[in-house]
C-alpha cells in the first residue's frame, strides 16, 4: 500500500492570541483548516493538538503530492498577499513522508519522519 503522511503546525498562533485574543487565534486555526482541507479534499484531515493538523495521503492525493503541496504553498501565499490582518492570514509549517515498506514498522515510523520534516521547516522559515 501506498500513503503518505502530512504535518501541519500554524505558525505564530501564541502571538496571535497573546496580541489579537483567543477569538482571533480561533479564526486562524480555521483559515489553516479551510487551506488544508480543500486542498487535499480526497484524503482524511485530522487535528491533533491545539493548532497541529495530519493529512493521510492515499490514491489520487498520493500520486499528485508534490502538486497539492505547491498549490497549498500558492494558496497561502495569495491569501497573505490579500490581507494585512494576521489571524486572516496562513503561515504553516509543513513536512511529509511516504511510507516506506523496507523501513518502516508502522505508520508511527512515517510520522516521525514527516513530523521530523515539519520541525525541519519551521525552523527554515524562521530563518528566512
Amino acid at each position: 500500500m501506498q500513503f503518505a503522511i502530512g504535518i501541519f503546525d500554524c505558525d505564530n498562533l501564541k502571538k496571535i492570541n497573546d496580541m489579537y485574543g483567543h477569538d482571533k487565534g480561533d479564526e486562524y486555526i480555521k483559515a489553516a483548516c479551510r487551506v488544508i482541507c480543500t486542498t487535499f479534499r480526497h484524503s482524511p484531515v485530522y487535528r491533533f493538538g491545539g493548532d497541529e493538523f495530519s493529512v493521510i495521503l492515499r490514491n489520487e492525493d498520493y500520486q499528485n503530492r508534490e502538486a497539492l503541496i505547491s498549490q497549498f504553498e500558492e494558496t497561502a501565499a495569495s491569501i497573505n498577499s490579500s490581507t494585512e490582518v494576521q489571524w486572516e492570514q496562513v503561515h504553516i509549517s509543513m513536512g511529509f513522508a511516504d511510507y516506506d515498506p523496507q523501513n518502516d514498522s508502522d505508520v508511527n515510523d512515517v510520522m516521525r519522519r514527516a513530523d521530523k520534516m515539519m520541525y525541519e521547516n519551521k525552523r527554515l522559515r524562521k530563518n528566512t
